[in-house]
C-alpha cells in the first residue's frame, strides 16, 4: 500500500500533485493510503513545501475541474480516493464523462453538492454574526463548515472588509483589514498567512446565482451570500466587491439607489460616501432611522473608468441593470416594505420597468405590482452636484420634503 500525506482536509494543491505521481507511475487508486498529517510549520507564517512533479497528458474539462474542487472540500471519509479513481480513470479513457454516463459522477455531485451546502451554511453563520457583532466573542462557525473554511477567507474579507476573528474546533482565522491568517483552532494566535505554501490553491466554492436560484432564496443572509459570486454582468471583475443591501431585515421603508460609489466598493456597505453622507443628514432632518430602513442599489458593483489613481463613476446600461434586476426584486420579496423610495433614473428605470424623466414623475404616490407605495426622487448625489448655492438648497429642501412624504405614506 503506497501512503500519501496531506498537510489538511482541504489540501487540494497536495491531492493534485500526489494524484499526478501515482498516475505517472502507474499506482492504481485502490493502492494508495491517503492520510492527514498536519507538519510541523502547518501554521507557521512562512512555509515552503516541496511537492512532487510528473509529466503526464492530463486533461480535465472545466465543469469536471469545479466538480472535483467542490468535492475534495466535503467531509466524506472516501473523497480523496474516489476523486483519484475518477481522474484515473480519465486519463486512460475507460468512464464515461464525455456523455456523462459514468457510474461515479452522482456520488462526486453528492459530495459537491455537500460542500456547497456547508459554503452556504458558513456564509450565513458568518453574515449573521457580522450582522451582530458576535466574530469577538470566540466560535462562531459550526464544524460542519471547517473542510470550506480556508477556500472561502477571501469571499469572507468581501463580505465583510472590516477585521473580524472565526474560530472553529480545528481552524481559525483572523483578518486584520489587509491580510488573512490562520491558526489551528486552539485559541492560539493566528500566523499562517500568504507566505504559507500549505494553505495556497484551495478552490474557492462558487454559490450559484441563476435567476431561479435567486428567485428561492429564503433569507437576506442567503442572498448576499450567493451575490459575493455574482457574474451576471461584467462589471464584477474590476469591482472591489458586491455591495449589497442593507438595514433592518423587516423595513417598512426601502430606499433603491444608483450603484455602489468608489468608497462603497472598499468599504463593502451602500451610501457611505460623499452622497450618503448627505443622505443620512437629510434623513435625520426628516425625523427618519436609517436603521428602520433598508437601503440597496439597483447595481450592485461599482462601474468605473480608471483616470489615474481614481476611479470615475460610471453610469450602468440596460444590461447591467437587467443582470442586477432578479436581485433586487429578491429583496422587496423578502423585505417586504410598504414604501419604495427610488433614488434617480436608474433606481426608477429599474423598479418601474420603463424609462423615467425624474421631473416629471418625483413627489408623488405610484402604486407598484407587489402593492408596495413607489415614489421617484432625486439621487443625493445631484445635490452635490448643484454648483449654486441657493438652488442646492431649495433642492435640497425639496429632496427632503420627498422623504417626509414617504415616511407619511407608512400605516
Amino acid at each position: 500500500m503506497h501512503r500519501v500525506s496531506l498537510a489538511h482536509p482541504a489540501d487540494f494543491n497536495g491531492w493534485r500533485a500526489y494524484v499526478r505521481q501515482c498516475i505517472a507511475q502507474d499506482i492504481a487508486p485502490d493502492e494508495v493510503e491517503w492520510a492527514i498529517e498536519p507538519p510541523a510549520d502547518l501554521f507557521a507564517s512562512q512555509a515552503k513545501r516541496a511537492l512532487p512533479s510528473a509529466a503526464i497528458d492530463l486533461r480535465i474539462p472545466r465543469w469536471l475541474a469545479s466538480l472535483i474542487a467542490a468535492a475534495l472540500q466535503s467531509d466524506a471519509p472516501d473523497r480523496f480516493t474516489a476523486l483519484h479513481r475518477v481522474v484515473a480513470d480519465l486519463h486512460v479513457g475507460t468512464n464515461g464523462l464525455d456523455d456523462g454516463s459514468d457510474t461515479q459522477l452522482p456520488y462526486l455531485r453528492a459530495l459537491s453538492h455537500q460542500a456547497h451546502v456547508a459554503t452556504q451554511d458558513l456564509r450565513n453563520q458568518f453574515l449573521h454574526a457580522i450582522t451582530f457583532r458576535t466574530l469577538d466573542a470566540g466560535p462562531v462557525i459550526t464544524a460542519d463548515s471547517s473542510n470550506v473554511l480556508a477556500g472561502q477567507r477571501h469571499i469572507l474579507t468581501q463580505l465583510a472588509a472590516e477585521p473580524w476573528r472565526i474560530r472553529t474546533p480545528g481552524l481559525s482565522i483572523d483578518w486584520d483589514g489587509r491580510t488573512c491568517r490562520i491558526g489551528n483552532g486552539a485559541g492560539e494566535p493566528c500566523h499562517a498567512g500568504p507566505e504559507n505554501e500549505y494553505w495556497n490553491g484551495i478552490p474557492a466554492i462558487m454559490l450559484p446565482t441563476d435567476d431561479e436560484t435567486i428567485a428561492h432564496a429564503a433569507s437576506l443572509d442567503e442572498l448576499r451570500a450567493k451575490a459575493a459570486d455574482c457574474r451576471r454582468c461584467p462589471l464584477w471583475e474590476p469591482a472591489t466587491r458586491t455591495v449589497f443591501g442593507e438595514g433592518s431585515r423587516s423595513a417598512r421603508l426601502m430606499f433603491v439607489g444608483e450603484q455602489p460609489g468608489d468608497q462603497e466598493d472598499l468599504a463593502g456597505h451602500p451610501f457611505v460616501g460623499p452622497a450618503g453622507r448627505l443622505f443620512d443628514e437629510i434623513l435625520a432632518r426628516a425625523g427618519i432611522p436609517r436603521d428602520a430602513c433598508y437601503i440597496t442599489n439597483a447595481v450592485k458593483h461599482f462601474k468605473f473608468t480608471p483616470r489615474g489613481s481614481r476611479r470615475i463613476h460610471q453610469k450602468p446600461d440596460a444590461d447591467e441593470m437587467r443582470a442586477c434586476l432578479p436581485w433586487l426584486a429578491a429583496e422587496r420579496r423578502l423585505v417586504k416594505p410598504q414604501v419604495l423610495v427610488m433614488l434617480g433614473v436608474t433606481a426608477a428605470t429599474s423598479v418601474l420597468g420603463r424609462s423615467v424623466t425624474i421631473s416629471r414623475e418625483r413627489s408623488r404616490a405610484i402604486p407598484l405590482d407587489d402593492g408596495c407605495t413607489g415614489i421617484v426622487t432625486v439621487h443625493p448625489s445631484f445635490l452635490l452636484r448643484v454648483p449654486d448655492a441657493d438652488t442646492r438648497a431649495r433642492e435640497t429642501q425639496r429632496f427632503e420634503e420627498d422623504l417626509r412624504m414617504a415616511w407619511r405614506l407608512l400605516d
